[in-house]
């Protein structure tokens, strides 16, 4: 169970809605992988150990081959992701910053010797 951050999301919400909906595999998948990121999750645990004996009820989500594994994403990831969905780049940054500060001086300055 190996991919890159941010490709797949395991959450104890998701796995307690499959659990609701029937899908005890689904969730039980779900809460395995939230338990190999973080292994002191206790709800988890417990929900795992609660959906065990469950009768699974037929559901036509289609199956995967390859099973993704979450990594929980960095935050410096985000920021990158985010950044670049904007369409700004971390490099042009201390440019457009350096830019439109000396734009803002040289403004400031005209104004006070025009006085």
């Amino acid at each position: 169970m190996k991919a890159d951050s941010g490709s797949s999301f395991a959450t104890l919400t998701h796995a307690r809605l499959r659990a609701a909906q029937g899908d005890v595999k689904g969730a039980g998948r779900i809460l395995r992988v939230i338990l190999e990121v973080q292994p002191g999750h206790d709800e988890a645990r417990r929900l795992l150990a609660e959906i065990k004996d469950r009768a699974a009820v037929a559901h036509s989500e289609t199956v995967e081959e390859v099973v993704e594994a979450v990594t929980p994403a960095a935050t410096r990831d985000l920021t990158r992701r985010f950044r670049d969905a904007l369409g700004h780049r971390d490099a042009d940054r201390p440019a457009m910053r350096l830019a439109s500060w000396l734009e803002r001086t040289q403004r400031n300055r005209g104004a006070r010797h025009d006085r």
